[in-house]
């Protein structure tokens, strides 16, 4: 084996070797410590590109999920209030057939009416207030709206809600529930078949946002399981298996320690021989 000063193939080699391992040892810190296996691009140029895909595609979906609860509350907020006026309507109609009765009086109608009117304000209210987020709910301006509750664009679900306002629920041989006059057995006959045209519409309305709520319950139920699926497939591209690094850490310890050792001896051989030589 040749014997130089100047240089030392040996010991160059052992630094190099020395070099790889502090590299090793930074990377496998740096995975632990973040809890990823892929800490920057260069680790896995692929793998870094499907994760960060997948994890988009799982945060949309999240927001997708939160906007599908948002469209229930709306439902629910809708269905509560559809439920009181329901009530009115009963009490309406049940006034209503107190009047077509020749028992009555003038003056017993009159009272009978005073409530029937009283009723009619309250059901206007309830479509002038209910509201979520300050848009109206029962007032009929609540048209075509989308609720976002997909991944992409375009995956929206519409609802629409009809008014619930007097002047907009009963059937044409009635009229409208404004209308109602129970102080004759005709008015008070015609005030039933409104209350039931009414009552009707109120069911009709209740029937469709129960159909949506139950479709957004499904597919909050699909959006979750898919999130689901993303979040485990984006894990096993990007996440570190701790168990497995920490392993992969205690050899690459071991492997320095013992390339430093190499190191020294390699230069204090070299430099021993070569003193001998020339001490003869």
């Amino acid at each position: 084996m040749p014997l130089r000063i100047n240089d030392n193939p040996g010991s160059s080699f052992g630094l190099n070797q020395l070099n790889d391992s502090g590299k090793a040892l930074e990377k496998s810190l740096a995975r632990l410590s973040s809890g990823r296996k892929i800490t920057r691009t260069a680790d896995d140029a692929s793998g870094s590109a499907i994760a960060n895909n997948l994890r988009s595609q799982s945060l949309a979906l999240g927001q997708s999920i939160r906007n599908a609860n948002d469209a229930i509350s709306v439902v629910q907020v809708a269905d509560a209030a559809l439920g009181e006026a329901a009530s009115l309507i009963d009490t309406i109609r049940t006034k209503a057939l107190q009047a077509d009765n020749d028992s009555q009086s003038i003056d017993s109608r009159r009272a009978l009416q005073a409530d029937i009117t009283q009723a009619l304000e309250q059901l206007n209210q309830i479509a002038g207030t209910t509201s979520f987020n300050g848009q109206e709910l029962l007032s009929g301006t609540f048209i075509d709206r989308q609720f976002q509750i997909g991944a992409n664009a375009g995956q929206a679900l519409s609802i629409s809600i009809d008014s619930i306002e007097a002047g907009k629920l009963g059937n044409e041989s009635a009229g409208p529930l404004s209308t109602i006059n129970v102080l004759t057995r005709e008015g008070a006959q015609a005030a039933v078949e409104a209350a039931d045209a009414a009552m009707a519409q109120i069911d009709t309305v209740r029937s469709g946002l129960g159909s949506k709520q139950n479709q957004l319950a499904s597919a909050i139920n699909n959006l979750s399981t898919t999130r689901t699926n993303l979040e485990s497939a984006e894990s096993a591209i990007a996440d570190v298996d701790f168990a497995e690094e920490t392993m992969n850490l205690a050899q690459i310890k071991a492997l320095t320690k013992t390339k430093t050792f190499v190191l020294t001896q390699a230069n204090n051989v070299n430099q021993e021989s070569v003193l001998t030589l020339l001490q003869g």
